[in-house]
């Protein structure tokens, strides 16, 4: 992963993306609550090396398992409300080849009834990073 102010936990890692305004981290195994509530923190920390600027977070979950808890869905749910309110103006997920995964961060941005925050899918970074400069990213 290339990335800069790399925040690392046994169950993902996140950092920020050099010379750009985005956030990326990539998820391990199964997630629980606190899981999405440590990655939340590490985010919005993150997020404020921007300066007051909007951002972007490139989401990588190829390697998660599916969200079968209710409270950790709800979790996710929460870091989209989250960062929407940090100044993340889009997030780009890279799991273009695995149709839960896509489904699920669907349902949890639809969820957070996010008005500003543009969401899409990509297969590859350099398709989310491509989509991301286009919007000024």
């Amino acid at each position: 992963m290339n990335i800069v102010d790399l925040i690392t936990a046994p169950e993902g890692n996140c950092g920020i993306i050099p010379g750009r305004n985005i956030l990326k981290s990539e998820g391990f195994g199964d997630w629980l609550p606190e899981h999405v509530e440590a990655l939340i923190k590490n985010l919005l920390k993150l997020s404020q090396k921007f300066g007051g600027k909007p951002f972007a977070y490139i989401a990588d979950p190829s390697k998660m398992n599916p969200i079968i808890r209710k409270d950790t869905s709800a979790a996710f749910v929460q870091l989209h409300v989250e960062l929407e309110k940090a100044g993340c103006r889009a997030i780009a997920f890279l799991d273009g080849n695995t149709a839960a995964m896509k489904l699920q961060s669907q349902k949890h941005q639809n969820l957070s009834e996010s008005q500003e925050m543009q969401v899409l899918h990509f297969k590859t970074e350099e398709q989310a990073l491509e989509w991301l400069e286009k919007m000024g990213l």
